[in-house]
């Protein structure tokens, strides 16, 4: 019988077209896997952190559903989010000390065809729901069955690349995979980061309602107790299945987490002064600056750090220019209105000169372009010479700089003359075409931050003879003014994995050009398209390398946004509660999940007299 067997599956394998699947325990962008089949733990994890504790952060989501990944409702945080699974489980599992490395999860191997056409997941044996019920092949189909059917726009997109897909027994499937943007290993990456729901749960239910209904998970933690617009807490499952494989073991330390819900940033801050909250990331760079400095800070009990973050590049907030509009479809515009905004000067005047402009779509990484293009690149670029500027096959890209003081003079001259190139001349003040048509400018914010930024770029705009709106939206209405393109420039933001994944697609392709809400500026070329496919098609990292550099430029030249603050590791202010590892791995510091409640800490901290002045 055994033979018999054997020989079935090869005629399967024979019949489907493809050769005797190699499986290995992980998948990683053309380098060797660091970590071998079996392994202990990860090296930047204590694999043995004390279980115990409820760590308390602040949340700004006025959560009102736990069906996931809806475009109704909002999810709670922790529910559904890709890199802190706490309810669901993804297939793979990132590391967080090298670069474009998946281990498996829910997976226990995984094969991947040369071409990379198709590639096959053979789940563990031991993975379970909470119910005890075993998670088979058919959950994983289910769960990417309904996002092909029902998922958000962005998300669906993001898995256009899955043909067809099949289950070849209780705990294998095989993704067949269409060539939509260039075939690689990141299509598995990203299929791998996606939380897997229970379908023996879910299918008399309706996945497309709202439920505050507790879901049924098979991650560590579950949701324990929750009211909706308070709090929501999860606790840790002590019998969590995956909790002796080597990519969890010394992690999901705590034995709650809590998510107090603040509406407001002031609020959230002054409770984590007060010890009501743990643990906070700090965005605004004027409270880093002076917002904590209170006796405790002086003690020691409150700490301010640097946390490393590398798993995405680009950048959190950029300018993004409409290029749906006609006045801002030329280059040129949207170079001359770059030109016209002084980062420097606000840098310094408005946010205490923290941060590094962003000079590239990719800032920091190696996928960021850099000098002029080289040789790889020229190849690449070359056959849409007539369609980019010729200074981007010569020059390095430099966005203008200023001294941070005075009027920003010289680059207003400068920008005057690229609109006078463009067909736009200032006519008693006013800056208009040649029908005499005046140039304006409608600015769509959700954020007292965002007018904060605005304000001064405005008042440049004026001298340039550029009339401004500003206009303050809550989301509801801020989605409803994106669909309908109603809008000249909202604030955006760019991302990226370290290794480029499918959902660049729907940022930069020229088939999402028509939806503001993945494509803010409305991209639409055939260069970036080509390069996109190259990157997301790359056979080798030189290859990776030498697309994704020309990738950069061609937006950069392009000038769809004005980056201003890169994704880099967030700045953390904590109560000093907790142990950690010794070092941080450098692609992301393991927080809260490598991290583990110190009592001895905790008490000495419940027992000050007073935290703040």
């Amino acid at each position: 019988m055994p033979a018999l067997i054997a020989f079935a599956g090869a005629l399967l394998i024979a019949a489907c077209g493809y050769a005797e699947p190699q499986f290995r325990h992980g998948v990683s962008n053309f380098a060797a896997l660091k970590y071998r089949q079996g392994f202990a733990h990860f090296d930047y994890v204590n694999p043995d952190a004390p279980k115990g504790g409820t760590l308390v952060l602040a949340t700004a989501s006025k959560f009102n559903s736990f069906t996931p990944n809806i475009g109704k409702g909002i999810n709670p945080p922790g529910l559904h989010v890709i890199e802190l699974a706490m309810v669901y489980d993804p297939l793979f599992w990132p590391s967080d000390d090298e670069p474009g490395s998946f281990y498996g999860n829910l997976v226990e191997s995984v094969a991947l065809a040369e071409d990379y056409s198709w590639t096959v997941f053979r789940l563990r044996p031991e993975a379970r729901w909470h119910d005890g019920v075993p998670v088979t092949a058919r959950d994983v189909k289910f769960t990417f069955d309904w996002i092909a059917e029902h998922g958000m726009g962005g998300v669906k997109q993001a898995f256009g690349f899955i043909d067809t897909i099949e289950i070849l027994g209780e705990r294998e499937i095989r993704f067949r995979f269409r060539d939509v943007s260039g075939l690689g290993p990141n299509n598995v990456m990203v299929m791998g980061k996606w939380p897997i729901v229970p379908e023996h749960y879910w299918r008399d239910r309706d996945l497309t309602q709202t439920t505050l209904e507790p879901p049924l998970g098979s991650g560590p933690y579950r949701i324990a107790d929750f009211q909706p617009g308070r709090y929501i807490r999860y606790e840790r499952v002590p019998d969590y299945w995956g909790r002796h494989l080597g990519i969890h073991r010394g992690r999901h330390n705590f034995d709650a987490v809590r998510y107090e819900v603040y509406h407001d940033a002031t609020v959230e801050r002054e409770a984590l002064r007060k010890g009501l909250v743990d643990y906070r990331v700090e965005a605004e760079p004027r409270y880093w600056a002076t917002g904590y400095d209170i006796p405790a800070k002086d003690k020691g009990w409150l700490v301010m750090r640097r946390h490393n973050y590398m798993s995405y590049v680009g950048f959190r907030s950029g300018i993004a220019f409409n290029t749906r509009q006609e006045k801002l479809a030329d280059r040129r515009v949207r170079q001359a209105l770059s030109m016209a905004f002084d980062y420097e000067w606000g840098n310094r005047a408005l946010n205490h000169g923290l941060y590094d402009r962003p000079m590239s779509y990719f800032p920091g990484s190696y996928l960021a372009a850099r000098g002029p293009p080289s040789a790889a690149e020229h190849r690449l670029l070359e056959p849409f010479r007539g369609s980019l500027p010729a200074a981007l096959f010569t020059e390095a890209f430099e966005l203008p700089r200023s001294s941070g003081f005075g009027d920003n003079r010289g680059a207003l001259i400068d920008a005057s003359n690229l609109f006078g190139e463009a067909g736009w001349r200032t006519h008693e003040g006013e800056l208009r075409d040649e029908s005499g048509r005046p140039f304006s400018l409608r600015f769509v914010i959700r954020t007292a931050n965002e007018r904060r930024t605005l304000l001064p770029y405005v008042n440049h705009l004026a001298r340039l003879g550029i009339r401004s709106t500003i206009r303050m939206v809550e989301t509801a209405q801020f989605v409803n003014i994106l669909t309908e393109g109603e809008f000249d420039v909202v604030f955006g933001n760019f991302g990226a994995g370290i290794t480029p994944e499918s959902g660049l697609r729907g940022r930069v392709h020229s088939s999402s050009a028509s939806s503001a809400l993945t494509n803010w500026a409305g991209i639409d070329h055939p260069a970036v398209d080509k390069m996109l496919e190259k990157t997301l098609g790359a056979r080798s990292m030189d290859e990776l390398i030498a697309a994704a550099r020309a990738l950069d430029r061609v937006l950069l030249w392009n000038y769809y946004y004005i980056p201003l603050v890169g994704i880099s590791g967030p700045r953390v202010v904590y109560w000093d509660k907790f142990g950690r590892p010794e070092e941080d791995p450098p692609f992301r510091t393991g927080f809260p999940d490598a991290w583990w409640w110190d009592e001895s800490k905790a008490q000495r901290i419940a027992g000050r007299e007073s935290a703040t002045p």
